[in-house]
């Protein structure tokens, strides 16, 4: 019987495909295993200038004093400044004469009262705007509490999608209704200034002898086209009945002007022109081109309303998925949309408010001069007054009412912003060697004004430090003033130095200051690079780089950033690029 040699092909096909994969893997271990090290970033040492900066912080200090003395031996009436005020050149710092200071101070304290009232008057003129905006944020929280407490719900998708549309029909209601106040308060404002205008107009055809009995009709419908406005309900018919009512008050100015164009005068055609630019402006506000009009924004409101009601509609067939923290969040949304709508509401009282706010600003304006007027009477005139020669900061007040100076005497002090600025820092000795006189600086930390200039006016011993540290004083000018703090940074002259690399590469701990420096080992399958630690010593620095001592070589690769926090010895590779 013959045997059959066994097939041992399979063995073969076997031994072939391990070796295959050995051998694969033997000449991409390399490659495996760095895809898994930190990758570094690099940059040579190498030699280089470097201009380092030095930094300090100083007090502004005024460098002119003004000494306010008595011409004579008299006696002191009233005292019109105090210690802190700014003045300028020309006001009364005193008021000279014999008898009681007891009414200028009242004088005194009327026009500071009626200044305060106009200030206060002006101030809340603009306070509805600033209760709209607070009403509309409040609404609009509310708006995102009530879309946040329906999140939370585990309800069907309908009825989330039939609050996202009333949401967006909400806002898209908001916003037109904002913009309809804002523009219907644009609009009454328009009417009233040109009814400002009007009246100018024919006062001044009544101070030039002409009849105004026919202006009448035109005063009538002004006085109409503002009471539709301010009874607006936010339909197009009162914007139109408004429009009819200027329109027809325009014509009724064209054919006055006709009648009286043969004794127009300059004056006359100065105001009419006037009027009639405050028409056109009025009929733009109500029904201008553009989309920004009274009417735009009725249209607008109208489109809105309508789309709110059908998302109201289908969004009211899901409440009953409403849960408690829902219908609280929902009761905070109505308040403050019914708060919201209640200032809206009086946008039309505000417009009232604000043409009578503008009478009482005028009547305030008027006594405030006749106070003015008054307190000058009573100060008498420039030879009973002591008034400043600068301008300049109220330092010290030595004298009071009721009290003599004698001549020659100082009755006061004022800094002079004029003669200057200084500030003053301490610096190291070595910082300060490389620093002359007339050097530039930078202010780097001060926000009160626009723009200060600095330069080094002079390096003294620091009495504080003499043997270890310099005094640096800088003129400084611009917006500052005495008693400001001044961030001050200032370059030293250029050096060269032989190892220079990036501030990045520099790293710090417990024992000082360090790089690391990329070292390559040969190895069979390419190069393997390893970190190695470097003490350094900070020797200047700039924004950019530094000059180091150490144990380095001009050409060393040191690592400025790695993906992965590295130490000594630790393998790395090489940024691609």
């Amino acid at each position: 019987m013959e045997t059959k040699p066994k097939n041992r092909e399979w063995v073969k096909n076997a031994a072939i495909i391990f070796l295959a994969v050995l051998l694969v893997l033997t000449f991409f271990s390399n490659t495996i295993m760095n895809r898994s090290l930190p990758e570094v970033a690099t940059a040579y040492v190498q030699s280089d200038s470097i201009t380092a900066r030095v930094r300090g912080t100083g007090t502004v200090e005024s460098q002119g004093v003004y000494e306010v003395k008595a011409t004579e031996t008299r006696e002191i009436r009233a005292v019109m400044i105090k210690s802190g005020q700014t003045i300028e050149a020309g006001d009364v710092l005193f008021v000279l004469g014999e008898g009681d200071s007891a009414e200028i101070e009242a004088a005194q304290e009327q026009l500071r009262q009626l200044k305060l009232s106009y200030s206060q008057t002006a101030v809340g003129a603009t306070n509805y705007s600033g209760q709209l905006q607070k009403a509309q944020s409040r609404y609009d929280a509310a708006v995102a509490a009530e879309a946040a407490a329906l999140a939370e719900l585990n309800g069907n998708p309908d009825f989330q999608s039939a609050q996202a549309a009333l949401t967006s029909a909400q806002d898209k209601l908001a916003s037109a209704q904002l913009n309809y106040t804002l523009a219907n308060s644009t609009a009454i404002q328009s009417v009233g200034n040109l009814i400002f205008a009007f009246n100018e107009f024919e006062t001044s055809c009544s101070a030039h002898g002409l009849d105004t009995l026919a202006l009448n009709d035109v005063e009538y419908a002004l006085n109409s086209a503002r009471e539709a406005l301010s009874a607006a309900d936010g339909s197009a018919n009162s914007v139109a009945v408004a429009v009819d009512k200027i329109q027809s008050a325009e014509q009724g100015v064209l054919m006055y002007e006709l009648a009286i164009s043969s004794s127009v005068t300059p004056e006359l055609a100065d105001k009419l022109a006037a009027l009639k630019t405050c028409f056109t402006q009025s009929q733009n506000y109500l029904v201008g081109a553009g989309g920004s009009s009274l009417m735009d924004s009725v249209n607008e409101q109208h489109e809105a309303q309508e789309r709110y009601n059908g998302a109201s509609t289908q969004y009211e067939g899901f409440s009953s998925l409403f849960t408690e923290k829902y219908n609280s969040a929902v009761a905070e949304r109505n308040a403050a949309e019914a708060a919201l709508k209640s200032l809206r509401d009086s946008a039309d009282d505000y417009g009232r408010q604000a043409a009578l706010t503008g009478l009482s600003l005028q009547d305030l304006k008027y006594q405030i001069e006749r106070a003015q007027e008054k307190l000058d009477s009573l100060t008498g005139g420039s030879e009973n007054q002591i008034t400043s020669n600068v301008s300049g900061t109220v330092a010290s007040v030595a004298v009071t009412a009721g009290t003599t100076a004698t001549k020659d005497q100082v009755i006061a002090t004022i800094e002079v912003p004029d003669m200057g600025y200084t500030v003053s820092f301490s610096v190291t000795t070595d910082q300060a060697r490389r620093l002359r006189p007339g050097d530039s600086a930078e202010v780097t930390s001060y926000y009160w004004g626009s723009h200060i200039d600095a330069t080094l006016s002079a390096i003294k011993n620091d009495p504080k430090n003499p043997l270890t540290n310099k005094l640096l004083e800088f003129d400084v000018s611009g917006d500052v003033a005495a008693g400001a703090q001044l961030t001050i940074s200032i370059g030293e002259r250029s050096a060269s130095y032989d190892l220079v690399i990036p501030n990045s590469a520099i790293r710090s701990d417990s024992n000082g200051k360090f790089v690391y420096v990329i070292q390559a080992k040969n190895s069979a399958l390419g190069n393997r690079y390893f970190a190695r630690r470097v003490n350094v010593e900070v020797l200047a620095s700039d924004d950019n780089n530094s000059a180091v001592t150490g144990n380095l070589d001009y050409g060393d690769y040191v690592i400025t950033t790695s993906s992965a926090p590295i130490k000594s010895g630790d393998q790395v590779r090489m940024a691609e690029g």
